[in-house]
């Protein structure tokens, strides 16, 4: 049986033989592709295929992505791991962004309706670049403890900025972690650095590899539902 890999820019691959297929078949996922085979015999072949069509598959995969649809306002506040937002129509003609002691301050000028799609769409973008900066200085140190807790080694981590994906670890062990994590609660962003981690020893989705996250998180399968269940994994669209 062919098992699932796992690439650092696609996502999970996942093959299944089908004989009546004539030809390979890719078809995009929430966490990556499927690659339907006509026998296993197609497997080197499908695996020239995906790397002479990467750049093409990346692109259709970003395509799917969509950010949130509800808005961010006065009756929708938004929590993130290290600061709460707090929006406020204010007598001023530009946005303007604070962030102090926990609490990150939008005000909007008060003229303008707060579900003008520009204004949104300039909110979530400040919102988000406070949301990098505060990634950038927790997930590497949350990711350290864990490597050094289970004694699992990664090469490298880069944050990045990705809504296909929590996270991703390549063939050589080094992991991207999405930004966006810093919208879950802390026991949920722990259960993506230790999926990650667990790639590092079995780069797929196996008995073996559910069975060493489970030797670190025995509560692996509640937490993996609450993630996929969390109101706001409509920022990350991936399925874990």
């Amino acid at each position: 049986m062919i098992q699932s890999i796992h690439d650092a820019d696609i996502g999970h691959i996942h093959f299944k033989v089908h004989a009546q297929s004539r030809r390979i078949i890719i078809r995009m996922l929430n966490d990556g592709i499927q690659v339907t085979l006509p026998d296993v015999r197609f497997y080197d072949h499908a695996l020239q295929m995906i790397e002479a069509n990467r750049g093409a598959i990346i692109e259709k995969r970003r395509a799917g992505v969509h950010h949130p649809s509800f808005p961010i306002d006065e009756a929708h506040p938004l929590k993130t791991f290290t600061f709460d937002v707090s929006v406020i129509a204010a007598d001023r003609t530009n946005l303007f962004f604070q962030l102090r002691n926990g609490l990150l301050k939008v005000e909007y000028p008060k003229q303008v309706s707060i579900h003008d799609h520009d204004l949104q769409k300039k909110i979530q973008a400040g919102i988000v670049y406070f949301m990098r900066q505060d990634a950038k200085r927790v997930l590497p140190v949350r990711m350290q403890e864990w490597s050094s807790k289970t004694g699992l080694v990664y090469k490298s981590l880069k944050i990045q900025s990705s809504t296909s994906r929590w996270g991703s670890c390549s063939s050589t062990n080094s992991i991207n972690l999405s930004l966006f994590l810093m919208l879950l609660p802390e026991r949920l962003i722990d259960y993506v650095i230790v999926h990650e981690l667990c790639h590092t020893i079995e780069h797929n989705h196996s008995v073996r590899f559910w069975a060493q996250v489970a030797s670190i998180l025995p509560a692996y399968k509640e937490l993996r539902q609450e993630l996929k269940k969390h109101p706001l994994s409509m920022w990350a669209k991936t399925a874990y």
